[in-house]
């Protein structure tokens, strides 16, 4: 009888352990997958999705090669971090600001030269 007893302890315990480690691989699995999406669907820079570009006819790779190109942001904002801050006009000087306070102002989000502004589209068709 102790025999059986611990038998089923133990099956029920590594079912349980297998349970947990297989629910833990399909969330991450999961959230990998969303962050795969989200890489080749959305805009890094302005975080528009790919159907709004395709909405107004727009190439999304267009979009991300030259308008809302990653790589200049980041040779951009590297610039502004190696020049001195004497040197700085007023934009520049209040993206620095802008950074340091954690503030995202400076950044066109959900703002596209090719489409526009998506958040005052959005209030247009709320009053309609």
């Amino acid at each position: 009888m102790d025999m059986i007893f611990y038998i089923t302890i133990v099956l029920l315990l590594l079912n349980m352990i297998n349970g947990v480690i297989v629910s833990t691989f399909s969330q991450i699995r999961e959230e990998s997958n969303n962050k795969e999406e989200d890489r080749t669907n959305k805009c890094f820079i302005c975080s528009i999705d790919r159907v709004e570009f395709e909405k107004k006819k727009i190439a999304f790779k267009d979009h991300l090669k030259y308008e809302h190109n990653s790589k200049t942001y980041i040779k951009f904002l590297v610039f502004l971090k190696m020049i001195d801050y004497k040197d700085l006009d007023a934009d520049q000087s209040h993206i620095i600001e802008s950074i340091n306070e954690r503030d995202i102002g400076c950044f066109p989000v959900l703002k596209s030269i090719s489409i526009g502004d998506l958040e005052d589209e959005g209030e247009g068709s709320d009053e309609d």
